[in-house]
């Protein structure tokens, strides 16, 4: 696990004089928050709600009201607004001036490369791009983007049906770069190799057409013709 969140966290830049903090924002998986490579304190369950709805809506500020309703939801009393604004109080306690009041709310006021699913979208679509005119580094780079997940985005959040929509959508975003590092993959001669990755995917997505197509190509490149005319 903890390879994997190395992997998930930007490089340290070198020193150059003046400090500059580097804040990490990780959702692909539970959420965590990481400064200058140390751990931070995510707060308790309506905490991480609160933090995780800004970190999906960045750089958008989210009113105090949108708030309410995602913590609370029908279940909102008469001081649920009070409430919020002191789990509010306790996150910026812990992540500093990294959240700032605006707009009748609150933003994630951060570079968006501080968040690992921006920096993971960013990568998937600069390799796929990529991948037809140099297919080994795109192949690298999409190994690099995959590595990024932790578990399933948002992992440990409460409500989580706030965040289905983007949920779904980073799902699906990982799925097009796992079939785009096959592809490069296959471009690259490593047909040999796949035969056992894709016999499992093919499992694991029935529906998912394109990696059965990978398959028989797979099996074919690697003189398994009866296999690949089976799948």
């Amino acid at each position: 696990m903890a390879d994997r969140r190395e992997s998930a966290r930007r490089p340290q830049e070198p020193a150059t004089g003046a400090y500059t903090r580097v804040m990490d924002f990780l959702v692909l998986g539970p959420v965590e928050v990481y400064q200058d490579g140390e751990a931070l304190p995510v707060g308790g369950s309506k905490q991480r709600s609160i933090l995780a709805l800004l970190i999906a809506n960045t750089p958008q500020p989210v009113s105090i009201d949108r708030i309410v309703d995602s913590v609370y939801g029908e279940d909102a009393a008469g001081g649920a607004r009070h409430s919020v604004q002191t789990f509010i109080s306790t996150i910026r306690r812990n992540v500093g001036d990294a959240i700032r009041k605006e707009s009748g709310g609150y933003v994630l006021a951060v570079d968006a490369d501080s968040v690992d699913a921006v920096r993971f979208e960013a990568r998937v679509r600069a390799a796929l791009a990529d991948l037809e005119d140099d297919p080994d580094t795109s192949a690298e780079s999409l190994r690099v983007a995959l590595a990024m997940w932790r578990g399933h985005p948002y992992a440990d959040v409460d409500g989580r049906a706030v965040f289905e929509p983007e949920i779904t959508r980073l799902g699906e975003l990982r799925l097009s770069a796992l079939e785009g590092r096959i592809d490069a993959d296959l471009a690259t001669g490593r047909h040999r190799e796949l035969a056992g990755e894709l016999e499992a995917l093919t499992v694991e997505y029935p529906l998912r057409e394109r990696f059965r197509a990978q398959q028989m190509v797979a099996l074919y490149r690697s003189g398994r013709q009866t296999e690949a005319l089976r799948a």
